[in-house]
């Protein structure tokens, strides 16, 4: 008797742990359930916690944005003297042109970290690889451009050239390193993958309508890059003076390279450059050139401009991911 009382007693052990055993990983899916629809739309914008593990290509184009892009674009905001630094010794609309730039530079930074830690629907690292020849070719081109019709100083080229060029060529090291088949053809065929839809698979409208505004925006950007002068009739800016010219093409320079964050983050179908899009012209460029308008620094209808481009932008991405958010509970 004693040893069926045993037995019973240990069978009751048993059992009892596989209750509560079976009550913890119950909770656990609770808890894992809250969490997931706890989330909000500015963790899905920058992958918290990332959809999938980041690569080494991942976290070096991340925090190389953050540390070049990001904290530098913030300073130029915060402190426009630091100019001079490139030799470009600045007063009056040239200095707040210059907080402009700046600001945009921090922009493409913030593009940058959202694509390095998105997760796209096509395969590959087009969106990443994509940043390559910007880089290399379309930035040191305009920088050497500008320079040859002295609109900006030598030391502005040298310094984004290098810093640029430098990036760009780690970035294809650390792909072609982790990339079976590696060469510069497969790195373009993933980049023309994003640029033409019909070569990808389907993408959600919201993607689609990211991906025409980064078309557009290119378009307009690199008008007015190449003409500042119609910029400047367009949106009624003072006359130029000093390196006010140059700088105003540099900005739209860095509105076309947005443009062109667009384009790869639409092309790509990750989840996190619609909203991305839409919180940079609402967190951050249009309260931006708000408050330099408010305060006379940029004139009227230069802010009125960019923030009805802003607005209407955000507004066409908004809509489609509202309904898709909707759609989706």
């Amino acid at each position: 008797m004693e040893e069926m009382d045993e037995v019973l007693r240990a069978g009751e052990t048993v059992v009892s742990r596989r209750k509560q055993s079976r009550k913890r990983r119950e909770n656990a899916a609770t808890v894992g359930s809250d969490s997931y629809a706890r989330k909000t739309w500015f963790h899905n914008m920058l992958s918290i916690p990332p959809r999938q593990t980041l690569t080494s290509l991942s976290l070096f184009t991340a925090w190389s944005a953050f540390m070049a892009y990001v904290v530098g674009g913030i300073l130029g905001v915060a402190y426009p003297p630091l100019s001079a630094l490139l030799n470009m010794k600045l007063s009056g609309r040239e200095q707040e042109y210059w907080r402009l730039s700046c600001g945009a530079l921090a922009g493409i930074g913030f593009f940058y970290i959202v694509t390095a830690r998105s997760r796209p629907m096509v395969a590959g690292n087009g969106a990443i690889l994509g940043t390559v020849p910007e880089r290399v070719f379309f930035v040191t081109a305009v920088l050497m451009w500008l320079f040859r019709q002295s609109l900006v100083p030598l030391r502005v080229v040298v310094t984004f050239t290098l810093l640029d060029t430098t990036l760009a060529t780690i970035t294809y090291i650390i792909w072609s390193r982790n990339t079976p088949g590696a060469s510069p053809k497969k790195c373009l065929v993933e980049i023309a993958k994003l640029m033409l839809p019909i070569l990808g698979p389907a993408k959600k409208c919201t993607s689609n309508c990211v991906q025409m505004i980064g078309y557009i925006q290119m378009a307009i950007s690199l008008t007015f890059m190449a003409k500042p002068e119609i910029a400047r009739d367009a949106m009624g800016l003072d006359a130029f003076e000093g390196y006010s010219k140059g700088l105003i093409a540099l900005f739209f320079t860095q509105m076309a390279i947005i443009g062109w964050f667009h384009v790869l983050g639409g092309g790509d179908g990750n989840e996190s450059c619609p909203i991305a899009a839409v919180f940079y012209r609402l967190a951050w460029s249009t309260p931006l050139i708000s408050l330099m308008y408010y305060f006379d620094c940029i004139e009227r209808g230069f802010a009125v401009s960019m923030g009805i481009a802003d607005l209407i932008g955000a507004i066409v991405i908004l809509i489609p991911l509202c309904i898709e958010a909707l759609s989706s509970k």
